[in-house]
């Protein structure tokens, strides 16, 4: 460690009143040792309710005798990030899920040669290293965040009141149970402002989004991509197997956060009646009444969906999440065929097998169409009960309908080419998806596919003749596949 002459009479002594050293050395300059440093700090631990804690997140500090210190760690650049500056006070260090919990930081105290003497200190601290369960639905396992948006699909709206009605509060999530009246266009808000705290629109409409970090932050952003507000967001009383009521969120940054016929009021926590990967509904009963469940009171609704968090709609959360994929049977839509390279919204052909030239409805069809095969015989996958299984491991394993192993191999998932027409693309190892053969190729098996669609229950795959993606929108052949999780 440096030493440096420090002369406490200019330097400490304009921040206290009473220095020792200052009596005694007067104007000499003084020479600070990092033992002397060691001596004079105190440091205590502390978890987030001020406890004790061996691996707490939270410091405080004082000095004795005073001494004018600088705090800090160091970023992943390794530039210096200040923690604390002062005689006395407190700082957090609360490294991101993953990270080593032995966690350095620094003590420097510049002498009055402007010279620092530095004092490194390692201390244990609590890192996550997984997410809680509601915080990988709320922010996203893979990405560190998560994109929200209103959700129309609920009977078209996705703002209004309705009735506390009680019983599943997925059935308020799925089909919209209970609900009176609510917005369903961009021009409903104009009509709405009333219930807002300020009677002015901040740009909340269908195209505004907010995002949820994993470290816990809300931001509301307009149609125009400006951030107008953010806060803090928890989880509380999480419990995904209740039928009501999953959990508390509680924050003040959420799309349009106003209790309906309340002048404006933003209540700051709201019951989680329903999440997945993809979907979030939250409700506020009239004046906060949770304990009327079930009186049909007023209630407020938000219905909202995602579809950023690619890898947690695909794959599950956790290190060791699976998720089985099968094929989209109701014996009247096609699961497998060809159509047009047509371009545009890759959730029209998902959901609405826009482009569709032609295409199988169930096994006996399939069974037809093994000259589409590599060998021209059945592999089992012609089943409706073949599946394929993802793991977060990045292991693919294709399964027959009687559960038989028929491939196995890897797959990476590449969500940073998303647009309009696709939400990510699937690179796997040749053969491991179900009948993973391009129509009218003589059975060649292709290793990368757009995922043009995909929410926590379907995926539709696209691959155009010979691989050439970049003929979208010319309406040549390309082969689909429609799967739904198992």
């Amino acid at each position: 460690m440096k030493k440096s002459i420090l002369l406490f009479a200019v330097a400490l002594g304009i921040l206290t009143s009473c220095d020792p050293i200052k009596e005694e050395k007067g104007l000499t300059p003084y020479t600070v040792t990092s033992s002397e440093i060691e001596n004079a700090v105190k440091i205590t631990q502390a978890d987030a309710n001020g406890n004790a804690a061996a691996d707490g997140n939270y410091f405080s500090y004082t000095t004795s005798p005073d001494l004018n210190v600088t705090i800090f760690n160091l970023l992943a650049d390794g530039s210096e990030n200040i923690l604390a500056r002062g005689l006395s006070g407190s700082f957090v260090i609360k490294p991101k899920r993953g990270s080593d919990p032995n966690q350095k930081f620094w003590i420097r105290v510049v002498g009055s040669d402007n010279k620092p003497v530095d004092v490194e200190k390692t201390v244990n601290v609590y890192v996550q290293q997984e997410l809680d369960p509601e915080m990988r639905l709320l922010a996203s396992d893979a990405y560190g965040k998560k994109i929200w948006k209103w959700d129309t699909s609920i009977t078209g709206a996705f703002w209004g009141n309705m009735g506390y009605c009680g019983g599943a509060g997925s059935e308020v999530g799925i089909s919209g149970n209970g609900q009176w009246w609510g917005m369903t266009s961009d021009e409903d808000f104009a009509g709405q402002l009333q219930h807002s705290h300020d009677g002015a629109y901040h740009g909340e409409g269908l195209n505004a989004w907010m995002e949820f970090t994993d470290e816990g932050i809300a931001t509301c952003y307009n149609e125009n991509g400006e951030s107008y507000m953010s806060a803090p967001f928890t989880v509380t009383e999480y419990n995904p197997d209740a039928e009501w009521r999953k959990g508390l969120l509680n924050t003040t940054a959420i799309l349009w956060p106003y209790e309906i016929n309340s002048n404006g009021n933003i209540p700051g926590v709201y019951e989680i009646v329903y999440l997945t990967a993809d979907k979030m509904t939250l409700v506020y009963p009239d004046g906060g009444a949770f304990d009327s469940l079930g009186g049909w009171g007023e209630a407020t609704f938000w219905h909202f969906c995602s579809t950023s968090d690619v890898e947690g709609m695909a794959v599950g959360y956790g290190k060791t999440a699976t998720k089985d994929w099968t094929w989209d049977y109701d014996g009247t839509n096609t699961v497998w065929g060809n159509m047009g390279y047509c371009g545009g919204a890759g959730s029209e052909v998902g959901i609405n097998h826009n482009g569709q030239w032609w295409g199988v409805t169930n096994e006996e069809e399939f069974m037809g169409q093994l000259n589409h095969t590599n060998t021209g015989a059945a592999n089992g996958d012609e089943s409706m009960d073949a599946y394929f299984t993802l793991s977060n491991e990045g292991t693919i394993v294709r399964h027959a309908g009687d559960g038989s192993v028929i491939n196995s191999g890897t797959f990476e998932i590449d969500p940073t080419v998303a647009n309009e027409w696709k939400v990510a693309n699937l690179n796997t190892t040749a053969g491991t998806i179900l009948f993973p053969f391009e129509i009218n190729s003589g059975g060649n098996m292709p290793t990368s596919f757009e995922m043009v669609y995909l929410t926590a229950n379907k995926m539709c795959l696209v691959y155009p003749d010979g691989g050439d993606f970049s003929t979208n929108g010319s309406w040549g052949e390309a082969t689909y596949w429609h799967f739904k999780a198992k």
